[in-house]
C-alpha cells in the first residue's frame, strides 16, 4: 500500500495535526497564529502554535495511488474544463461541510452523472490537496483515456472556430443550435461527432465577460462582469480578492561593503481588498517581471514564520497572514500577462483579472497600500521624496545609510505597525479585520483558516518563469547556455505525441537571478528534478550578467555561442566591477546585485532543499529510483 501524502494542511475544526510527534485533532481555532487542540492519546486539551503544526502520519491507501507531481503544461483543456466543471459541483459541499451526506450530495452526483461515492472521492482529493489537477478525469495521464487525448485536434479546431464564428455573435444562437453546428461541421469534414458533454463543457470553460460583450453589447457586458465604481463585488471575506503591483521605493540604499549609494529598490506588494491587511511582498534590486509578480504571490500563499526566522526578526514581529486567494486584480503590465502566471494560478484554482487600461479605480486598494509605504519612507535617510519640488536641497545620496537587507527589515517592522494601527476606510486595524473575517463575530460567521500549503517546493516552482525547448543528445540550450543531466536521456530527441516528425518540447523553469539550474519536471519520476549546467565549473549567474556578458563578446568579436570565453568575459567584468565599486554608483549596484542573488541561492537550499540540490551530473538523481544509464545491454536480433 502507498503513502498519500498531502498538499496542505486544514486547520479547520476535527481535523488532525501533528505536533512535536504527537497527534492532535483540533477542537477550535483559538487565534491567527493558536489552535485548542485534544491529543489523540491521553485526551488532554491543549494550546498550539499553528507554525509548529505538520500533517499527521501519511495515510495509507488500498489503491496504491501515491501523491506524485503531474506536468501542467500536457493536461489539455477539455481536462482543465472537465476539472472546472467538477470544482463547480463541489462548491456547496466545499462552503458547507454540514451538506455532507444529504441530498445535496446526491443531487451533484445526479448534475455529474456519477454515484455519491465518487462525489465523496472527488471532495477529499480536492480538500487534501487544494489543486484544480486532482480533479482532472484520469488523474496521472496527461491526456486523459487510453489513448491520450479525446478528441482529435481537428475536431479542436472547428469546435473552437464555431464558438467564435458562430455562437460569440450578435445572432445569440442557443447552446443545442451550437452543438448542432459543430457536429454538422465535423461530419461534412469525415470528422468524428464529438459528445454534446464535450461541447457543453467547451462553451461553460469559455464563457465570461467576452463572450456577454460579443452577444449582448458593451454596455451589458459592463453590468455583469464589472465592479461599481469604487466597489469591488465579492470581496466581502479574506482572501477573496487580492491586488498586486509594482513600486519603484522612493529612497537610495547602499551597497553591503562599501556604504555608498546603489540607487533604489524594486517591491512588489499584495494586499487583501476585504481586510487590508498586506499579505506579500518581494523586494529586488531587479526591474518588475514574472519572477517579481510570482514569488509575491508564493509570498501571499505561504506561510512566513520561516522567512522571518531567517531574518532573525521572529521572536518579537508576527505576520500571521497565508492562504489561497480566490482572484487577483493585477493591471496590464506584460509581467502579468505571461502563460506563466495563468498556469500556476490555474493550478491553485486562482482567478486572474487584469484591470482595464487607464481605469485607476480597479486598483485603489494597491495604489493606497503603496502610497502609504511611500509616505512612511519619507522619513527615512535617503529618501527621495515625492519629486523635486518636495525634496528642495535634501542631498538623497548624501544622506544614504540603508543596505537592501536592512531596508527589508524596516518594511517588515513598518507593516507589523500598519496592520495594527487603525485603517480610515475599514473603522479598524487590518489585522483586527482580518481576524475577524477568519475567525467570525457575534454577529457574523468567520470563513475559517485557510489551509497552510505543504508543497511549497512545488509552488515555488510553479511560479517561476519557464521556456520550452526540445531534449537534445547533448541535453538543452537555453540562451546559448548547455545544461544536462542523466534524468534527460529518456528524453533525447523524444517525437511530438501527435506530430511525429516534429521533436517534442519540454517545460524547464528557471530563476532569473540563478540560471545555473533549470527545474524539469520528469514524467517517469513524477516530480522535479534540477538540471546543472553541463560544465559545472561555470559560475552561477543571474540572466541580466549573462546577457550584458555576451553582449560585450559580441562586441569584441566574439560568438555568444562560445561558451567559455563569455563566462571568461563575465568574470574580467565582476573583477572590473569589483575594483570599480568603491568608486561608481553603478559597479556598486551591479555588484550587490549579485550579492543578493547569490543570498537567494542559499535561501533556496533550506526552502526547495529537494529540487535544489542536484546530484552530479554523471549519476542519475535520486529521484529516478533503480535507473542505471550504463546497466544497459544490447538487445541480441535474435
Amino acid at each position: 500500500m502507498a503513502k498519500v501524502i498531502p498538499n496542505q494542511l486544514p486547520l479547520s475544526k476535527g481535523a488532525i495535526v501533528s505536533s512535536n510527534d504527537r497527534d492532535y485533532a483540533i477542537l477550535e481555532v483559538a487565534d491567527l497564529n493558536k489552535i485548542l487542540a485534544k491529543d489523540l492519546e491521553t485526551g488532554a486539551k491543549v494550546l498550539l502554535t499553528i507554525g509548529d503544526l505538520r500533517p499527521p502520519q501519511p495515510i495509507s491507501t488500498a489503491s496504491g495511488a501515491e501523491s506524485v507531481e503531474i506536468d501542467l503544461s500536457k493536461i489539455p483543456e477539455s481536462d482543465w474544463a472537465i476539472a472546472e466543471q467538477r470544482r463547480k459541483w463541489l462548491e456547496p459541499l466545499l462552503v458547507n461541510q454540514s451538506l455532507y451526506g444529504t441530498k445535496t450530495a446526491e443531487q451533484i452526483a445526479i448534475d455529474a452523472g456519477v454515484n455519491r461515492a465518487t462525489v465523496y472521492r472527488w471532495l477529499d482529493a480536492f480538500r487534501r490537496t487544494g489543486l484544480l489537477s486532482s480533479l482532472l478525469p484520469m488523474r496521472g495521464r496527461a491526456g486523459g483515456g487510453k489513448a491520450g487525448r479525446r478528441i482529435s485536434p481537428e475536431v479542436e479546431a472547428i469546435i473552437r472556430d464555431t464558438i467564435e464564428s458562430f455562437h460569440d455573435t450578435e445572432q445569440k444562437p442557443s447552446i443545442t443550435e451550437t452543438v448542432l453546428e459543430i457536429r454538422r461541421r465535423c461530419s461534412n469534414a469525415g470528422l468524428r461527432l464529438p459528445a454534446t458533454n464535450t461541447i457543453r463543457l467547451r462553451l461553460k470553460q469559455t464563457s465570461g465577460r467576452e463572450r456577454t460583450r460579443r452577444r449582448l453589447g458593451e454596455a451589458a457586458a459592463f453590468a455583469l462582469h464589472d465592479p461599481a465604481k469604487g466597489t469591488i463585488p465579492d470581496a466581502e471575506w479574506p482572501l477573496a480578492i487580492v491586488q498586486i503591483d509594482h513600486t519603484l521605493l522612493p529612497v537610495i540604499i547602499v551597497d553591503d561593503e562599501h556604504r555608498k549609494p546603489i540607487n533604489r529598490a524594486w517591491i512588489t506588494l499584495a494586499i487583501d481588498v476585504d481586510s487590508r491587511v498586506c499579505l506579500g511582498m518581494y523586494l529586488t534590486l531587479d526591474p518588475p517581471s514574472a519572477m517579481s509578480a510570482g514569488m509575491c504571490i508564493a509570498h501571499a500563499i505561504l506561510p512566513k514564520e520561516a522567512w522571518l526566522r531567517h531574518l532573525t526578526i521572529a521572536e518579537h514581529i508576527e505576520w500571521p497572514c497565508w492562504g489561497v486567494m480566490g482572484a487577483i486584480h493585477m493591471d496590464n503590465a506584460k509581467e502579468f500577462r505571461g502563460d506563466m502566471l495563468k498556469m500556476a494560478c490555474r493550478e491553485y484554482d486562482i482567478d486572474i483579472h487584469l484591470r482595464p487600461v487607464k481605469k485607476p479605480r480597479y486598483g485603489a486598494h494597491i495604489e493606497r497600500l503603496m502610497g502609504t509605504v511611500t509616505q512612511g519612507l519619507k522619513s527615512v535617510k535617503g529618501s527621495t521624496f515625492s519629486g523635486p519640488d518636495e525634496k528642495g536641497e535634501y542631498d538623497a545620496e548624501g544622506n544614504a545609510c540603508m543596505t537592501f537587507a536592512e531596508i527589508e527589515r524596516w518594511l517588515i517592522l513598518f507593516f507589523a505597525r500598519y496592520h495594527r494601527e487603525v485603517h480610515t476606510g475599514i473603522g479598524m486595524p487590518p489585522l483586527v479585520k482580518f481576524r475577524e473575517g477568519l475567525l467570525g463575530t457575534k454577529k457574523k460567521p468567520g470563513r475559517g483558516l485557510p489551509a497552510r500549503r505543504l508543497d511549497e517546493e512545488t509552488l515555488r516552482i510553479h511560479f517561476t518563469p519557464y521556456v520550452e525547448r526540445p531534449v537534445q543528445g547533448y541535453g538543452v540550450v537555453i540562451d546559448n547556455v548547455h545544461y544536462y543531466h542523466d534524468v534527460l536521456r529518456p528524453w533525447i530527441n523524444a517525437p511530438h505525441p501527435e506530430f511525429p516528425k516534429h521533436k517534442r518540447t519540454f517545460r524547464f523553469h528557471r530563476d532569473p537571478r540563478d540560471v545555473s539550474q533549470l527545474y524539469f519536471f520528469d514524467e517517469l519520476s513524477g516530480r522535479f528534478c534540477a538540471i546543472p549546467y553541463r560544465d559545472t565549473s561555470l559560475p552561477p549567474v543571474s540572466i541580466w550578467e549573462l546577457r550584458n556578458a555576451q553582449r560585450a563578446a559580441k562586441a569584441k568579436g566574439i560568438d555568444p555561442e562560445n561558451e567559455k570565453l563569455v563566462f571568461a568575459i563575465l568574470n574580467e567584468q565582476r573583477a572590473i566591477e569589483a575594483e570599480a565599486a568603491a568608486k561608481t554608483k553603478t559597479a556598486r549596484r551591479e555588484a550587490q546585485r549579485r550579492v543578493e542573488h547569490a543570498k537567494q541561492r542559499e535561501t533556496k537550499k533550506q526552502t526547495m532543499p529537494t529540487v535544489s540540490q542536484p546530484a552530479a551530473s554523471s549519476a542519475p538523481p535520486p529521484s529516478v529510483r533503480g535507473y542505471d544509464p550504463d546497466d544497459i545491454e544490447a538487445l541480441d536480433d535474435e
